[in-house]
């Protein structure tokens, strides 16, 4: 078993993501992401969150490839970047979760943020919110990963 170090970058905040979704999203399948989503977003023993079924671009990431000493945190920081260019459907990696699409939330928070929340608890009570993911950036040998997350709650 080969052991695999991560980066993540994350966000925690209230601020909601509404955007639409392009036609056709294609199917995001590496057998590694889904490894790597599973040691980030384990489930809880009371409420987990949803995960949104497409990824999101990391909007905040301040680091520069050429910036990193680290030639396997670099290539894996350049393939992060590359990957996250288009929106991929995670429904087949997270497959064992329960996902929430953008289309759901658009539709939960059309009223406003304060409305939205309280027609999500409402909807959705067995969950205290949602976390959106980015695809995972590898090394070619797949023992570095990247990948971004967002919590909203």
């Amino acid at each position: 078993m080969r052991t695999l170090k991560y980066v993540l970058v994350s966000i925690l905040g209230l601020p909601m993501l509404m955007s639409a979704q392009p036609a056709s999203v294609k199917s995001y399948s590496d057998p590694d992401a889904r490894e790597v989503y599973r040691a980030l977003i384990a489930p809880q023993a009371k409420r987990s969150p949803l995960l949104l079924s497409t990824t999101v671009k990391p909007w905040i990431c301040l680091v520069s490839p050429n910036e990193i000493a680290d030639p396997e945190f670099r290539e894996s920081m350049e393939v992060f970047h590359d990957v996250n260019q288009e929106v991929w459907d995670l429904s087949s990696v997270l497959s064992d979760r329960k996902t929430i699409s953008q289309a759901q939330l658009d539709e939960t928070f059309k009223p406003g943020v304060i409305e939205g929340w309280k027609l999500f608890r409402e909807k959705y009570p067995d969950f205290v919110g949602y976390v959106a993911l980015s695809a995972v950036g590898f090394n070619k040998a797949h023992t570095v990963a990247v990948v971004y997350s967002e919590g909203r709650c």
